[in-house]
């Protein structure tokens, strides 16, 4: 039914015109909300706000499990995730644009895993991100005039809090580029249920430490209601980012991801039956 899916904000239901709404079952429980299907960018998409549609589920109560499984009971093989992120580093600067690569998971009890029994798997995270699925994002925002990283490493947070001043200056000295509280999680369950994930973020603050990494910007410690203003003001910057990445990302069949967990079953007979 869908051959792209997209998990993100609930700004995102005012890109989509003839939606068609189902409510999908999944092994792992039922997803953040009901999966909005429609075309979009010349694209059958399915699109999941993490949070739920009214931003009932804070970060470390998010059903991953259920919401990329949602996506591939609908069809879809590859995953675009967008996030905002907070900045870390005086070379991201609010307003940049990333292409996550890597990650660094400082989370805790949280349901970030479809494996729960003696028949699971030691998932393959080195490169947590789709390699095929980068180039071609990478490729469909070289010229649109934004500035785009095309390599960053986010240090995943458990929350709903935000950081300390000491934990993002620890952060910023282990070289991580901004700060979340969603991607670890996400990637994880997309590599574990063995489909090709991607990454587009969006900066919308320096964190706690501006002081640090752009005295001038005068900003002070991020607040919620501040972040959620800087990327509604700014909504017209980031659909076209998004729509030229949802354009781009054609299916890979042969792509290493959807084989991602040969040799990694913790009971070689279960895992060839959950094939």
């Amino acid at each position: 039914m869908i051959d792209l899916g997209i998990i993100g904000g609930t700004g995102f239901y005012r890109f989509f015109e003839d939606v068609e709404s189902l409510t999908v079952e999944t092994p792992y429980g039922e997803p953040s909300a009901p999966v909005t299907v429609c075309t979009w960018a010349g694209r059958r998409i399915g699109f999941l706000p993490r949070h739920g549609m009214h931003h009932q589920y804070a970060p470390h109560q998010v059903p991953y499990p259920a919401n990329v499984a949602a996506l591939k009971q609908l069809g879809a093989r590859q995953i675009l995730g967008f996030n905002v992120v907070g900045s870390l580093s005086a070379h991201v600067a609010k307003g940049h644009f990333l292409l996550l690569d890597q990650f660094i998971d400082m989370t805790w009890a949280r349901n970030a895993t479809i494996f729960t029994g003696l028949s699971g798997a030691h998932a393959d995270l080195a490169e947590p991100y789709c390699a095929r699925l980068r180039r071609l994002a990478i490729a469909a925002l070289a010229d649109t005039g934004e500035v785009v990283h095309p390599k960053a490493t986010a240090l995943v947070i458990n929350g709903p809090r935000f950081q300390t001043k000491a934990e993002s200056r620890l952060f910023n000295s282990w070289g991580a580029d901004v700060i979340n509280m969603t991607q670890s999680s996400e990637a994880t369950v997309a590599r574990e249920l063995e489909m090709c994930y991607v990454n587009l973020s969006y900066c919308t603050d320096y964190g706690v430490i501006a002081e640090d990494i752009a005295p001038a910007s005068g900003d002070a410690p991020v607040r919620h209601i501040d972040v959620v203003s800087e990327f509604q003001a700014n909504i017209g910057r980031v659909e076209p980012m998004i729509r030229r990445t949802v354009e781009a990302l054609t299916d890979g069949p042969d792509c290493p991801c959807r084989t991602a967990l040969d040799g990694c079953w913790l009971d070689t007979e279960a895992g060839a039956t959950r094939r």
